[in-house]
């Protein structure tokens, strides 16, 4: 009996050791659960900053569509109206300075005849005048 005693108290201290070296194991796993704990909660704080700071573009994105939407709009409305109405009146400006180009080339064609004219009309008058003069 006492030998049955002995092993039952070599049991127990076994199951004792055993039960310590799980309880180590446990607190040890206990205190990687806390550090890791600890470090998910720090990285929920930077996703918080960082949730934050995508809101906060968000809105800034938002500002400056509306800005580029109005802007567009002004563009369309006001703006382009008035650069069409600059490039017509451009063209139509090129188009009458054709036609004066035209109109004056015309003109200088027409004097340059009459300037011809004139020139063999008064050589052939200079001419006759000598010939007068010869001829006294």
């Amino acid at each position: 009996m006492e030998e049955i005693l002995k092993q039952l108290l070599q049991g127990q201290e076994e199951i004792k050791k055993t039960l310590q070296q799980h309880t180590e194991t446990l607190q040890q796993h206990t205190e990687i659960l806390q550090q890791h704990t600890e470090i998910l909660q720090q990285h929920t704080e930077i996703l918080q900053q960082h949730t934050e700071t995508l809101q906060q573009h968000s809105k800034q994105l938002d500002y400056l569509e509306q800005r580029m939407i109005k802007i567009e709009n002004r563009l369309d409305n006001e703006l382009l109206p008035k650069i069409n109405v600059l490039f017509d009146a451009f063209e139509l400006r090129g188009d009458e300075i054709a036609k004066l180009q035209k109109h004056l080339d015309e003109r200088l064609d027409i004097i340059a005849l009459d300037v011809n004219y004139l020139l063999g009309k008064t050589a052939r008058q200079e001419t006759a005048i000598m010939e007068l003069r010869r001829a006294k």
